[in-house]
């Protein structure tokens, strides 16, 4: 599990206008929630904020914040859960995170990862990654950062299955249908062959299509 600190400062006035003067002076808006929890406006370092972003986005990281308040500095524990950004320099505009409590169960969703290179693909099979990520309950001490999925043993026409997945000690999926399909290599499909009529065949069809036509003017 990744575990990473993060500074953020309390913030308690808002709207656009101030929100941008924030994000000109290198800070970004953001909030704190939880279940049964006050939700905080907070504002992050944009440098230290994208720092961490760059690790969250390559799988689940757990965030050790520090809030910092008029009544001094309080440690909370969350996992990211949205993050917003500008439509044309794609920076980052805000960001969520989901408060959690040390010791308790959550659900958080967790990325899968391939490994290996299926023995299908070598006989012209397509791998397909039906399902990029699982949902799983677990302590915020026992988030694993995503779920291994070895590839390599499927041939054509085989399928790996969520019973067939390896979770770490803590951690298990909320999708109970272990039959459930998460990666399969299929067979590759099959060009379809123009049909060309022989010339004999042509020719009668020809030869029938203007007698049905001569019928018609005579008629």
């Amino acid at each position: 599990m990744a575990m990473m600190d993060l500074a953020a400062v309390r913030r308690r006035d808002g709207g656009k206008e101030i929100n941008r003067k924030r994000r000109a002076g290198g800070k970004v808006p953001g909030v704190i929630y939880g279940k049964g929890l006050e939700t905080r406006s907070l504002e992050f370092d944009r440098k230290s904020l994208e720092k961490f972003l760059a690790t969250a986005r390559h799988g689940t990281v757990v965030v050790k914040m520090t809030v910092t308040d008029d009544a001094g500095g309080k440690e909370s524990y969350a996992v990211l859960k949205e993050v917003q950004t500008h439509p044309l320099s794609d920076r980052v505009t805000h960001v969520d995170f989901y408060e959690v409590a040390l010791g308790q169960k959550f659900r958080v969703e967790i990325p899968l990862r391939v490994r290996g290179k299926a023995a299908g693909i070598e006989m012209g099979g397509i791998l397909e990654v039906i399902t990029r990520s699982l949902e799983v309950e677990c302590t915020p001490d026992s988030v694993p950062e995503f779920i291994e999925v070895d590839v390599t043993a499927l041939g054509i026409g085989q399928s790996l299955h969520l019973g067939d997945l390896r979770f770490p000690a803590g951690v298990v999926p909320t999708e109970k249908d272990l039959r459930m399909t998460v990666a399969a290599v299929n067979a590759p499909k099959a060009e379809a062959v123009p049909v060309v009529a022989a010339e004999g065949e042509a020719a009668e069809g020809a030869s029938v299509a203007e007698a049905a036509g001569k019928k018609e003017e005579e008629e």
